[in-house]
């Protein structure tokens, strides 16, 4: 979930795939593919620069150094562009989170490392996901079925219900209501505390990740095994 200003190589390796995956495109594929990851960089500047509703399909075309007619071969809009970014930001914080959940065993661990992993990368992508939450509150760039149905946010969700139910196996998380009902409380909460922070112009306001025990603690109040 992995910088602000997307690392391009891992763009590149994402778009391309492995070793063995590269052996098997041919020279032109991978150059489709090279150009596509190049655009996506420059969108992310762009779009941080300028602001979703500003930026133009041109000027990403100029940033990335390709002809306008070129990144419409690639996508067909503004907003396909944009969620293509959110996908791949999406997907590489869920690629960390299953890493560095799978090594903890204990539940209330993996749910600490998950809060805090997560706000680590929106602080990171502050630019990038300041544009999504603010034209989410307008119900532009992105419609909620669109974004619910996308494969990265279904494989999010899918991680974190995965995490409930260890919490709940482990007597934690209280089983009365579904691990799905409870994830959303968690959602719910969380979104709401990055929501408030990015509405913080402050300079000197504290970082995103120092609220993770405090979302934890919260969550785990109301969610937790009744006594």
């Amino acid at each position: 979930m992995y910088i602000f200003n997307m690392n391009t190589n891992s763009l590149i390796e994402e778009a391309i795939g492995n070793n063995k995956m590269r052996t098997n495109l041919t020279r032109k594929e991978r150059d489709k593919q090279l150009r596509k990851a190049d655009i996506m960089a420059a969108a992310e500047r762009v779009f941080a620069l300028k602001g979703y509703h500003e930026a133009t399909m041109q000027d990403i075309a100029h940033e990335a150094q390709y002809a306008t007619g070129t990144v419409y071969l690639y996508f067909k809009d503004k907003e396909m562009l944009y969620f293509s970014l959110l996908e791949e930001k999406m997907r590489n914080l869920t690629a960390v989170l299953k890493d560095k959940t799978a090594q903890v065993a204990d539940a209330e661990d993996k749910l600490r490392i998950f809060i805090r992993e997560s706000l680590n990368h929106f602080e990171k992508n502050q630019d990038f996901f300041r544009i999504f939450f603010s034209e989410r509150t307008k119900g532009q760039i992105l419609k909620e079925g669109k974004l619910s149905r996308s494969a990265s946010m279904q494989q999010n969700k899918e991680l974190v219900i995965e995490l409930i139910k260890s919490s709940q196996q482990q007597k934690i998380i209280r089983n009365d209501f579904s691990a799905a009902q409870i994830s959303d409380i968690l959602g719910a909460i969380f979104m709401t505390v990055i929501f408030d922070w990015l509405k913080d112009s402050l300079k000197d306001k504290r970082q995103l990740e120092d609220t993770a025990d405090f979302i934890l603690d919260i969550f785990l109040s109301g969610a937790g095994r009744k006594k």
